[in-house]
């Protein structure tokens, strides 16, 4: 079934439905024989945004609708999506939503590209992937370029994993950096899937399984979206200066850009905060790709739609690294650190083999969590700098709650009560001491909420 046939079903359904959605249907049809030309490539993007736009607000408001989804695959997965994140429930309800209808098909596996939010801050991409019965989920990465293959340049994309045949804003492109960017008329994304299946697919080996290709047109009103709110003010944070630049307000998110004093003694590292309007609405730190932020930049919900004349901000949290204290210095022969560790936390580490070590870090448990709400927070950054100063990746980390830490093993260690475990495995490993870079130092959480107002 098409997506014209599922909202014909729709429009069909049963005397549950409410009328409004026929207007919708009604209204889509009336633009999409207005915009014929477009047919050819994908279905029009207004018709299509008319529909979601009545979709979203019979599915919040009306039972009988939101049980009658359930029935069309497709319209239940976006209503999910679009219920968990405001940013992009609120694009929808303003008809920002571009339609692409396209698959392709490689080596068993075929990519549905459904729809794309664009705007001057990034892209973001729902898609859907099947395959074979046996596969679990499903890994696409993503390239884009313009058909002559010129590559986006200044950006940052992110991809999650996708559930066989869920519908998911999978793909997440972000620009960053201070010029503007210009998107072009046409992009062309090639998107490798990797499918992954239990007892087959090594999940620390990455394969592209599939190779598909898609070209889609960058509709006018979707690429230059977005406005810039100056802001321009110092703030004493935690014993250190920040400056709020700048608001950047695009529909899909919104972005808040600091600059830090140079003369402060410690980097901040995270910033937990939210933005309120007058009318008493917030707009909390993240995105919908769960991006929070790239540098000083950080994600938050976008008040783009609702427009409001000013903004306060809320800081409630701050995590910070002493410059001094980047790195800390571990022997992997003794297993302890050569220098004083911080906000009490403590390392170990163990050899296993000539080439492979673990290196841990311990910390006390955050206040909030408990035995039935376990939560973290994060002490490495899975960088570690070998004697002759080179810097590696170590590939990723386990964190857990456990009362013994290196078990079934000669170095079995109590760990004292109330700690928690941030474990690496450092692979082609080949020296005595090396260097684990520390995420923060210290962390602030304010019991009153640190608050600016933003013009």
């Amino acid at each position: 079934m098409d997506r014209m046939e599922e909202y014909k079903a729709l429009r069909d359904a049963p005397e549950e439905l409410p009328p409004a959605l026929e207007g919708a249907v009604a209204r889509a049809r009336a633009r999409a024989r207005r915009r014929r030309l477009w047919r050819r490539i994908s279905a029009p993007a207004g018709s299509v945004a008319a529909v979601f736009a009545a979709f979203v607000l019979l599915v919040n408001l009306s039972t009988p609708f939101a049980l009658a989804c359930g029935k069309v695959p497709v319209l239940k997965e976006l209503a999910a999506a679009v219920a968990f994140s405001p940013s992009l429930k609120a694009a929808v309800e303003n008809d920002y939503v571009q339609y692409i209808g396209q698959s392709a098909t490689d080596n068993g596996i075929t990519v549905h590209l459904e729809y794309l939010m664009a705007d001057q801050g990034g892209l973001t991409l729902f898609l859907s992937i099947t395959g074979p019965e046996e596969a679990t989920s499903f890994m696409p990465r993503a390239t884009f370029t313009t058909p002559n293959g010129e590559r986006l340049e200044n950006c940052s994309v992110q991809m999650d994993s996708v559930t066989p045949g869920a519908l998911s804003n999978a793909i997440t492109v972000a620009f960053k950096g201070e010029e503007e960017p210009q998107l072009p008329e046409s992009l062309r994304l090639t998107c490798e899937v990797q499918a992954h299946i239990p007892d087959v697919t090594d999940a620390g080996e990455w394969t592209a399984d599939a190779v598909v290709t898609f070209d889609f047109p960058l509709e006018q009103q979707f690429r230059g979206q977005g406005r810039t709110v100056e802001v321009n003010r110092w703030l004493e944070l935690d014993g250190n200066n920040i400056r709020i630049v700048d608001l950047e307000l695009y529909p899909t998110h919104a972005r808040l850009n600091l600059e830090q004093d140079p003369d402060n003694a410690e980097e901040l590292q995270s910033l937990d905060f939210y933005l309120e309007d007058k009318k008493g609405n917030r707009y909390e730190k993240g995105s919908a790709s769960g991006l929070t932020a790239m540098g000083d930049s950080y994600l938050f919900e976008s008040p783009y739609f609702s427009d409001p004349d000013s903004l306060t901000l809320h800081i409630t949290k701050a995590e910070w690294l002493e410059k001094s204290q980047k790195f800390i210095t571990v022997s992997l022969k003794t297993g302890e650190a050569l220098e004083p560790m911080p906000g009490g936390m403590e390392i170990s580490a163990i050899r296993l083999d000539d080439t492979t070590a673990q290196v841990a870090f311990l910390a006390p448990m955050p206040p909030a969590s408990s035995e039935t709400n376990l939560n973290f927070y994060q002490l490495g950054t899975g960088f570690y700098r070998t004697p002759d100063g080179t810097v590696k990746n170590t590939g990723g980390h386990s964190t857990y709650a456990s009362d013994i830490l290196w078990r079934n093993t000669p170095y079995e260690t109590p760990i004292p009560e109330g700690y928690f475990v941030e474990e690496y495995t450092i692979e082609h490993c080949y020296w005595d001491v090396i260097s684990m870079e520390l995420f923060a130092s210290r962390r602030t959480t304010f019991e009153v909420p640190v608050v600016l107002t933003l013009q």
